[in-house]
């Protein structure tokens, strides 16, 4: 991945330019059913932004999972490397080319990040600043936003931290597929190849995948739940049962989401309870199993 400024193209390579005035024209702002769904979730909703309503998603904030998880997000959004810039800062004629005129043939970022802040934590929290701010428009099925430093920064047209010209409903296809569960049994994957084994996955309703290396397969089965929620007894026995027939067998959960009683029926089950945290070992190539 290649965020450049020498390699970002700001130009679309056709279609027409419209103008346009981060001023809305109808106060409030004329939105569709499906922009007023898109901007809401954006101001609200998003993993790990400063909101009530908002959840925790390790694979978003951690360092380790970033290039990964921003080129899955990439894909999804259909944007090339060509259309994203990452740098210090935004340099200025960049925000006068994306100020008032706007071409709605092709999707664009420009982004800062803060210390330690994965490309993409900082999308998302520059989108939903921008949103919060009010500096936004929309014109078609696009969102053009820009994040300042502050708002009197906005109006001198300098400090700013990001530009944001999107079609907001692959952001929100990328961010549903985050949610399911398939995404972190794939992440799991991923890791234990990143640690040397050999994956498989099964087909429903079987367990996720085998992770095979030096003569040693594990059976792995992976269940995300919401913070305090525990595992009802229904899927609990549905694990034991997809399991029943593999000799080393992992379940992948969070034991905050256990009860003293599913972990005791498990364990006499022979199945070994990791945390998902895990992953984050197997994808820096710690075998944490050998």
């Amino acid at each position: 991945m290649n965020f450049s400024y020498q390699n970002f193209q700001p130009e679309c390579p056709s279609g027409p330019i419209q103008d346009y005035s981060l001023f809305h024209k109808d106060r409030p702002i004329i939105l569709s059913k499906e922009m007023t769904k898109a901007i809401e979730y954006l101001l609200w909703y998003v993993p790990n932004i400063n909101s009530l309503q908002s959840k925790t998603n390790p694979y978003i904030e951690k360092e380790i999972f970033d290039d990964y998880i921003f080129k899955q997000f990439m894909e999804i959004m259909d944007i090339q490397d060509k259309d994203i810039y990452i740098g210090e800062k935004i340099p200025q004629e960049m925000v006068q080319f994306f100020r008032g005129k706007i071409n709605t043939s092709c999707q664009k970022i420009l982004l800062t990040q803060g210390e330690k802040e994965t490309k993409t934590g900082a999308m998302l929290r520059h989108i939903r600043n921008a949103i919060a701010h009010g500096i936004f428009n929309v014109v078609d099925d696009f969102l053009i936003c820009f994040d300042f430093s502050s708002m009197d920064a906005a109006n001198k047209n300098n400090s700013c931290t990001a530009i944001v010209k999107i079609r907001p409903q692959g952001l929100l296809n990328a961010l549903e597929q985050m949610e399911k569960e398939y995404a972190h049994a794939q992440m799991a994957a991923i890791g234990f190849k990143k640690a040397g084994y050999k994956i498989h996955f099964q087909k429903k309703p079987s367990f996720d995948f085998t992770a095979s290396k030096d003569n040693r397969t594990y059976s792995v089965e992976l269940k995300t739940l919401p913070d305090g929620v525990t595992l009802t007894k229904k899927a609990r026995d549905r694990i034991i049962t997809r399991l029943k027939d593999e000799d080393h067998k992992i379940l992948l959960t969070s034991k905050d989401n256990l009860t003293d009683e599913d972990i005791k029926i498990l364990k006499k089950e022979r199945i070994h309870i990791l945390s998902p945290q895990i992953i984050e070992d197997l994808f820096s190539g710690r075998d944490v199993l050998a």
